[in-house]
Formats: structure tokens, C-alpha cells, sequence
């Protein structure tokens, strides 16, 4: 999935809880997450982007917001999740 897409997503998951669309996410924050989004795309799967789009999401209340830092914890969170190596496995 595009970091573009994955920040789209996010969103319209965010508007869909709030009932309304959230023009500050539309901006900086899309945009700081969509390196993260990138990060997750390289180094999992489609199902690994969403579970990062959707843990975000779900923490967009009470108008506050996961930073850019918060949003990288949660990608290593999903891609460690089940033992999901954070390296390529490679040769020692």
C-alpha cells in the first residue's frame, strides 16, 4: 500500500469515529505518519499497514493525537507482534 493511501485511510477511519472530517490530521500529522506508513509497507505486509492505520485511529480521542514518535512505537509494536523479525535476516 502507498504511504499516501495509508495516510488516506487513516482519515477516513478518524472522520468515521468522530463523525466528521478532522482537517488537522489531513495535514502535518498524514504526512509525519505517511514515513511510518513507508517503513511498515518495506518491511511487512498490506495487513501490517492496516493494523498500524487502524491502532492509530483508534487513538484519535478526545482530540488528542499520537506523535510521529507514538506512531513509530506502534509500527515496531505491529511488526514484532507474533515474532516478526525487525531485521532481514541475514547471515550473523
Amino acid at each position: 500500500m502507498n504511504p499516501s493511501d495509508a495516510a488516506r485511510q487513516l482519515r477516513y477511519a478518524v472522520a468515521s469515529q468522530a463523525d466528521t472530517y478532522d482537517y488537522e490530521i489531513s495535514h502535518w500529522e498524514a504526512h509525519a505518519y505517511e514515513d511510518v506508513f513507508a517503513e511498515v509497507a518495506d518491511r511487512g505486509d498490506l495487513s501490517d499497514v492496516m493494523n498500524v492505520v487502524e491502532e492509530l485511529g483508534d487513538r484519535f480521542v478526545d482530540g488528542t493525537r499520537p506523535s510521529a514518535a507514538e506512531a513509530r512505537q506502534i509500527a515496531d509494536g505491529v511488526l514484532t507482534a507474533g515474532g516478526r523479525p525487525l531485521t532481514d535476516g541475514g547471515e550473523n
